[in-house]
Parts: structure tokens; sequence; C-alpha cells
């Protein structure tokens, strides 16, 4: 009787977020991560403090649950690393991959420029003991990472500058989205149906400014001032919809004194936002800041002409073609007067139609080829070291 020698296991890949449900974008990340690692040949293990577990299961991982730390304050993300590390010494992953709030040999991903989004919306530097803030910076400044992956050109260049990494440490991830809910046959199959139910006249325009939340950033306010500039300009024949979870009593107060109050619609997210999308004939992101702005790619899809402010990493995609659908935020005379030139253009659905086609090249499954060449990259970079 001849003994088999066991086949070896499949090297082992782990996913370090602090929290991981399919609602956020960094989940929706890490499970796109889990299913590529699993087609190179990896077992892959998620390790966070809170979690679905089913979910987990369901993208084929298995899900270890961390101790979490009780307390508000920079020692939670570091208590975190610490666990990720001690976890990974028992168990010696062959890749370990962060987002962002614990030290990595590989590969870190990070979502948020923490630093410059203080500074674009408040106009200061955040405290030393920032929480997030200090976790990234001890993360990115030990410099044991083979790459950080950024979510646009604008952050690399933060990087850049701030921490002193280089081109070779850096790649640029643009998030996906997904071409079978978002594209314009199914985004205007109900357009008028979805106008009426929002109350927009059949001789009335509509722009809006779709987001998950956070008005502050995304530059509401500059939205309502923009929207009583171009009131002006078109009195009486534009309705502004505003979309997101978030409290929007401030900003309903700021139309209200402008006298817009019966212009603007206010809704909170929903799950088949496309129809939205489909509804407005301008989608618009003013944001101080927005690392990337999958909402705005998502809006081009579904063939809708947006303006986006250079501070979101989204109008990358829109450069050399479309340059005149980038402005500065603060100028919100430019703003109304681009979009009533938009408003005007008589190829207003083809320029649409172009857009829905330039999206085409970030659709979830162009960019999971790329995420999984990406980890090819330091799979063989690994078994050189070796």
């Amino acid at each position: 009787m001849h003994s088999s020698t066991p086949p070896n296991p499949p090297p082992l890949a782990a996913i370090a977020i602090r929290q991981v449900e399919k609602s956020t974008g960094a989940s929706r990340n890490a499970f796109e991560q889990a299913a590529a690692l699993q087609e190179l040949g990896y077992r892959v293990v998620i390790l966070a403090e809170r979690g679905n577990a089913d979910l987990v299961e369901r993208a084929g991982a298995t899900f270890v649950r961390l101790p979490r730390w009780p307390f508000k304050g920079a020692f939670r993300r570091f208590w975190f690393n610490r666990r990720v590390q001690s976890w990974c010494k028992r168990h010696a992953p062959a890749l370990l991959v962060s987002h962002g709030d614990a030290e990595s040999r590989d590969v870190i991903y990070l979502h948020n420029c923490v630093h410059l989004a203080s500074q674009r919306i408040h106009g200061r530097d955040l405290p030393k003991k920032h929480e997030v803030a200090a976790i990234h910076d001890h993360v990115l400044k030990n410099g044991q990472f083979c790459r950080v992956a950024v979510n646009s050109r604008m952050m690399a260049e933060d990087l850049k500058n701030r921490y002193g990494l280089v081109d070779s440490q850096l790649e640029i991830s643009y998030p996906g989205y997904d071409p079978e809910q978002f594209n314009p046959a199914r985004a205007r199959q109900e357009r008028e149906a979805v106008r009426q139910s929002l109350g927009v006249g059949q001789d009335e325009f509509l722009i809006g400014l779709i987001t998950s939340g956070n008005f502050k950033k995304r530059n509401v306010a500059g939205f309502v001032e923009i929207a009583a500039l171009l009131n002006q300009r078109l009195p009486d024949r534009c309705r502004f919809l505003v979309v997101g979870k978030d409290d929007a009593s401030p900003y309903r107060q700021q139309a209200d004194a402008l006298g817009l109050n019966e212009r603007f619609i206010w809704r909170s997210t929903m799950p088949d936002i496309e129809r939205l999308y489909g509804a407005l004939d301008v989608f618009t992101l003013p944001a101080h800041i927005e690392e990337f702005g999958r909402v705005a790619l998502e809006a081009m899809a579904c063939g809708t002409p947006v303006l986006l402010s250079a501070w979101v990493g989204a109008a990358e995609v829109l450069e050399d073609d479309f340059n005149d659908l980038i402005l500065a935020p603060e100028n919100a005379d430019a703003w109304a007067t681009r979009i009533a030139k938009l408003l005007e253009r008589a190829d207003r659905e083809h320029l649409g139609l172009r857009l829905a086609e330039r999206a085409t090249h970030y659709s979830h499954t162009e960019q999971y080829k790329k995420l999984k060449a990406s980890f090819q990259s330091l799979d063989a970079g690994n078994r050189k070291e070796k």
C-alpha cells in the first residue's frame, strides 16, 4: 500500500476591516476583495470587530470577530491594530489586506483623506489625537507596506505630499458600479412617472444632488446658493432635489430664506436610486471634497449629464473629453451659469449617452479585473521575496 502525501492547504489571506456590512462602500470593497482572492486560490478570513457573519459566509470567507475596545477615542483604533497583529502572528497569513486601521506589509486600502478633508471642509487641521488621523499617521509613517491603494489621483497626491510616499508605493483603484442596476434603459424606464411623483411639471427642469449623507462635506449649502442664482436666470423653471441621510433642517431654512422652499424636494436614500438619476436633467456634486464619489459614476452610467467639483475624485474620469463638466466648488455663479448652458444644449441627451459609454470602463467587471491583477502582482512579489 502506497501512502499518499496530503495536498498542501491553500494559502491564507486575511482582510482587516473594523466593520463589515453590505451597506457601506468599504464593506462592498472587502467582499469584492474576498472574491478576487478566492479566485486566485486563497482561503480568506475577514477580521472585524463588527459584521454580518452570514454575508461573510455567503462571500465564501470565514468571519473572525475581534474583541472591540468599548470606549471612543484614538486608542480603540490602535487596539484593533494590536488584535490584528496578534492574530496574524498566530496564523501567519500569506497576505494581509488592511482597510487603513491596521499595519500590513502587503497592501493598505485607504478610503478617505481625513487631514485634507478637515482642511477643505472646516479650514483647519485635525487635532493630534483625532482617532482616524492618528491611526492613519501610524500606519502610513511606518513605511512597512508594499503598496497603498487609494480611490483617486487626488488622494495619491495628498499622501505623497503628506507622508513622502512615491508613485511606486501607490495604486489608484477607482470604485466600480453595477451596470445591471445603473444603465440608461433601466434608469429612464419610468422617468415621467418618477418626475410626476416628485411633483415636477412637464415644463420644469430637475437638478439634483444625490449622496449617501454628510451634507456639509457634499456642500449642500453651496447647492442651495447655486439654486438661488439659477432661479434668477430661469425663474420658476427649475426644481431641485437633494437626497441623503442627514439633518436637512439648516439647508431647508437656507432655501426658505432665499424664497426657494417650494422649489426644493428633500428625500432620504432609497434602494432603487437609479430611478432618481434617470429623472434628473442634471446631476451635480459641488462637494468641498469627495475622495471618489461613486454616485457621480452611477449618474453617468444612467446617461445623466453631470457637473462635478474639481475636488471630487470621480471628476478624473471626465478629464480630457469633458473638462467643461468640472468646476471649482466655491464659485456658485459659475455653477449656475454652467447648469443653465447644459439645460439649453440641444445635444444634452447625446451628452448623457457619451457619459454612459465613458462610465462602462469603470464597471464592477472592469475594476474587478484590475483588483485581481493587483493581488496577483502582490502575490508574485511575496513569492520572489521568499
